[in-house]
């Protein structure tokens, strides 16, 4: 019986250390989320050099830094972001919460900056009040080439007062020196605008008119698009919907004469700066609070 023993204990210590052993394995395999990177050393040295010119811009043309928290009550995306966007409805990363609040991580900081401005009564400073940020945000999407789930987003808003063209040119120029000095090549700026809300009221309803004669035509998403969030069907890159696309009515030529006026003076700022620019009819953006000028700055390809 001693020795049945001993067999035993042997036998244990064994499995004890298969276990550790296998447990090691799995330890030594764990790797990054997917759409998730570390940023290594040699990373941050590039960061750091971007951040810093990025800085020195946009402190210069006055706006100053702020920070928000990474996690937000999902309502205020809801309100702010549209409660049918992709964004909202597909791409934010739920919190478990041991309250009862309703977190989810930031999937975009604009929002953030705004609760921000409001909660701290900074609508009750002198007008406008102007930001920048340079922070993290999280998006539950498909991971791609140059697209990721968690990422750098570098943004400014101008926040109170009057609408004034000299604000939206600012943020161009600023963002147009910042992306020159990487040296990619030749950087344009596309530009539209979308106007203010009872613009785009009148405007929306001419685009589901249209797209309702050619719903045949369009892909799935669009045809779901075209009753929740009307303005995204000219983002799509589905061939058919390039084609419907092309006689689509043209938000320039639904704006009002304030807003037509608000646009071409910020046009005249970008061209007495020689900013290179290109008008993009269907350039829109559709996120439920932008206003007004829309653009994109990228750098032309060759040829």
């Amino acid at each position: 019986m001693s020795k049945e023993k001993k067999r035993v204990n042997i036998s244990a210590k064994k499995s004890t250390k298969k276990v550790e052993v296998t447990s090691l394995r799995k330890k030594i395999t764990f790797q990054s989320p997917r759409g998730m990177h570390d940023i290594l050393p040699g990373d941050w040295q590039i960061l750091a050099k971007f951040y810093n010119r990025a800085t020195e811009i946009l402190e210069f043309y006055g706006f100053s830094r702020i920070e928000t928290p990474i996690a937000e009550e999902r309502d205020l995306f809801v309100r702010t972001v549209g409660e049918h966007t992709d964004m909202v409805e597909k791409q934010m990363y739920p919190l478990k919460s041991k309250g009862r609040e309703d977190l989810v991580l930031r999937p975009e900081i604009t929002a953030p900056v705004v609760r921000s401005y409001l909660e701290h009564g900074m609508h009750r400073l002198p007008q406008p009040q102007k930001f920048y940020y340079f922070s993290q945000a999280f998006r539950y999407e498909k991971p791609q080439a140059g697209r990721f789930r968690q990422f750098w987003q570098i943004g400014a808003e101008t926040l109170g007062g009057e609408s004034d063209p000299i604000h939206d040119a600012q943020i161009i120029i600023a963002f147009y020196k910042l992306i020159e000095d990487l040296k990619l090549g030749n950087v344009v700026v596309g530009i539209n605008s979308i106007g203010g809300a009872n613009d785009r009221q009148n405007y929306k309803k001419k685009l589901v008119d249209y797209y309702r004669k050619h719903s045949k035509e369009i892909c799935k998403d669009c045809a779901r698009r075209i009753k929740t969030n009307p303005l995204r069907v000219l983002d799509c890159k589905v061939k058919g919907c390039q084609v419907v696309k092309e006689d689509a009515p043209i938000i320039l030529d639904n704006l009002s004469s304030i807003s037509k006026a608000h646009f071409k003076q910020v046009l005249e700022f970008l061209d007495e700066l020689s900013i290179p620019y290109i008008l993009k009819p269907n350039l829109v953006r559709g996120l439920d609070y932008y206003n007004r000028t829309v653009f994109e700055i990228y750098v032309a390809e060759e040829g």
